[in-house]
């Protein structure tokens, strides 16, 4: 059986104390990936005659001896569109390309899955060393990964997963770096029933943008939680990620008399539109909302009250994830098919020892 790197976000001032674009990834909680097996290399000259050419390299060969080879690798990263998750992500992409001295070329679909294909296409005509893919949905990205086999491109996926799979491995894939959709809906799931105890109650759920694999996923580990609990779904409906949807949803569910004692949201954008539209009725005391995601408005929402809970992984170390993953692979290393970033629960006790990068 293939192995899953998992790698959980610290919980605790080791998040927030992480130093520069590191994210959390030296957090305790991590779990370290196995120690990877390096492609056969060059063995080292033997002769008097190699040894003098080494030594003439001078501080060139002290560095390497340092840092490890650096290759000037072109990596094409293809984002599905504009959201600040993407921002910080690309922190986290622009220093990893630094570390390991790659080039990175961007392309932003706008949310566009025929036109993020079209891009694609046109950087394996270009030239490129491999793909790193945020697909705009799985179908979408099942054809860039089919398009990239035939052009002898690899592909490595991040953020969104590709297929069926709830892990995130898919064949044709270098790697898949993220969360495992499910459990991150599982855990807004687990938030509700600590917030709404045995008694349980009526909640709304607000979705994703429909057909995403966030939002298939999320609704899925959302639903296996709460499976057994006396916790009852009894209206969903899209906000698109959107905030204004999520408050106007909420509005016309008030004015309707409709009776709820919990709103889960598969993001916190809807999540403070859901708290702000509750506030402003008065109803937020006794109707509880769950966000998903650990934005800065997120957790600040949280901390002012207008939301009671919300999820946190690290969007910077996604992204450094997905380049150092790149670029292990085409050093001729061995990578896991999947690496998990978990999500964890971030509550009105714990919310001060997160920071929000996005």
């Amino acid at each position: 059986m293939r192995r899953t790197v998992k790698r959980a976000v610290a919980v605790g001032m080791a998040c927030v104390m992480a130093a520069g674009l590191a994210g959390c990834t030296s957090s305790a909680n991590a779990t370290k990936a196995p120690e990877t097996t390096a492609a056969p290399a060059d063995q080292a000259p033997k002769t008097e005659e190699a040894k003098t050419e080494a030594e003439s390299t001078g501080e060139d060969t002290k560095a390497a001896e340092t840092t490890g080879e650096k290759k000037d690798y072109k990596i094409a990263v293809l984002l599905p569109g504009p959201t600040g998750y993407f921002v910080a992500t690309k922190e986290g992409v622009d220093a990893a390309a630094a570390e390991y001295g790659v080039t990175i070329e961007y392309a932003d679909a706008q949310w566009d899955a025929s036109k993020q294909l079209s891009q694609a296409e046109d950087f394996m005509v270009k030239g490129v060393d491999l793909i790193a893919l945020c697909c705009v949905d799985s179908g979408s990205g099942e054809k860039i990964v089919k398009s990239a086999q035939e052009s002898n491109i690899p592909v490595l996926a991040f953020t969104n997963a590709i297929g069926s799979e709830e892990t995130g491995e898919y064949a044709g894939l270098v790697s898949y770096v993220g969360q495992n959709e499910v459990n991150t809906g599982a855990v807004t799931g687990e938030i509700a029933k600590n917030l709404l105890g045995e008694a349980g109650g009526k909640a709304i759920l607000i979705e994703g943008v429909p057909g995403t694999t966030p939002q298939i996923n999320r609704k899925k580990g959302l639903e296996q939680a709460l499976k057994g609990s006396n916790i009852e779904i009894i209206y969903n409906q899209t906000s698109n990620w959107e905030k204004e949807q999520a408050l106007k949803i909420v509005e016309d569910l008030i004015q309707k008399k409709m009776e709820f004692n919990v709103v889960i949201c598969q993001d916190d954008n809807s999540a403070t539109g859901a708290g702000q539209a509750l506030k402003e009725a008065g109803m937020k005391e006794e109707v509880k909302v769950i966000g998903l995601g650990g934005s800065k408005d997120g957790l600040q929402a949280v901390k002012d009250g207008v939301i009671d809970g919300t999820t946190y992984m690290s969007a910077v170390e996604e992204g450094h994830l997905a380049i150092e993953t790149s670029v292990k692979y085409l050093n001729g290393e061995k990578v896991e098919p999947v690496t998990e970033i978990r999500q964890v629960e971030v509550n009105k006790d714990n919310v001060d020892t997160f920071k929000g990068e996005w």
